[in-house]
């Protein structure tokens, strides 16, 4: 009874043990892609060489004020340089003078936008300038139409990919009249 037990014992085994140890053999050069799926990967590689991989910043395509709800709404143009889907679920970030360091208000995604492998979508981000922007724009802004504006402590969603970055992104001429 004792052999028996001892060989189911080190079946058992060999079948827990075995499929791991020959996963590991497999990707012995290259143990991350045995987690991170490539996707990410590519991602990652495009993210981190400085835009090396072919990634651009989105284009600002057009920006409008809305003085009696002082809303903003700016239109960018992203190219997906990846060669598979991405879907921008949701952004959001503050707004910062960026000649004056003065927070200005938040900045939100309009609504989801899916960009094709390596097609190109219009992203539209809409923005609140609080009443002490308001006031900031007529003291320290006198007679501007536009200013500059740095976007900072962006976080978004990306095909499921939550991305958050106290990077400041500048954005020129945001209209403040």
């Amino acid at each position: 009874m004792d052999k028996v037990q001892l060989v189911l014992t080190l079946v058992s085994i060999a079948i827990v043990v075995g499929p791991i140890a020959i996963m590991l053999i497999a990707y012995q050069d290259n143990l991350p892609e045995l987690l991170i799926p490539p996707e990410i990967n590519e991602i990652a590689d495009n993210l981190l060489s400085g835009g090396g991989g072919g990634f651009e910043a989105p284009t600002q395509l057009n920006s409008t004020y809305d003085p009696s709800s002082r809303t903003i709404t700016l239109t960018f143009q992203f190219k997906n340089p990846f060669n598979f889907p991405v879907t921008v679920n949701s952004m959001s970030g503050s707004m910062m003078c960026d000649k004056h360091d003065f927070p200005l208000g938040n900045a939100t995604l309009k609504k989801p936008v899916s960009v094709g492998a390596g097609e190109t979508a219009t992203v539209t981000v809409l923005g609140t300038w609080t009443e002490e922007a308001v006031d900031h724009f007529q003291t320290a802004h006198v007679g501007e139409k536009k200013i500059i504006v740095d976007l900072v402590s962006l976080a978004m969603d990306v095909s499921g990919i939550k991305i958050q970055t106290n990077e400041r992104i500048r954005i020129p001429d945001v209209p403040i009249a």
